[in-house]
């Protein structure tokens, strides 16, 4: 996976496509101060090979979020908006490589079952 540019200072979003999986790794802070621009990233990258018509749509949705290491609820906001974007794609989302804060996120706030856990 290539990197894109820094969506906010010390957080990047990368992704690449196999096949019928957009794989997408996710680094630094999830938080107000950068969800907004992460989310666009997101978006963009669902939509490209969509737009494209290069290739089957995507049915999987990975993130690794292993490198994540904050996230707040403006984060777990853009993470569930993933996983809507998901849904309306009839694919999959899923959650590769969670930290122990970000399982204590996703359990404390009754999350954990939008999401597969890889």
């Amino acid at each position: 996976m290539s990197p894109d540019p820094p969506a906010f200072a010390g957080t990047r979003i990368a992704g690449a496509r196999q096949g019928d999986r957009l794989m997408i790794q996710l680094q630094g802070s999830l938080d107000a101060m950068s969800v907004t621009a992460l989310q666009t990233q997101l978006y963009d990258l669902t939509r490209v090979y969509d737009v494209l018509g290069l290739a089957a749509p995507v049915r999987q949705i990975h993130i690794d979020v292993a490198e994540v290491d904050f996230c707040d609820a403006a984060g777990l906001r853009m993470l569930v908006a993933a996983r809507c974007v998901a849904g309306a794609r009839n694919a999959t989302c899923h959650l590769r490589n969670p930290q122990p804060h970000l399982r204590w996120l996703l359990r404390a706030t009754q999350a954990t079952d939008l999401f597969r856990l890889d």
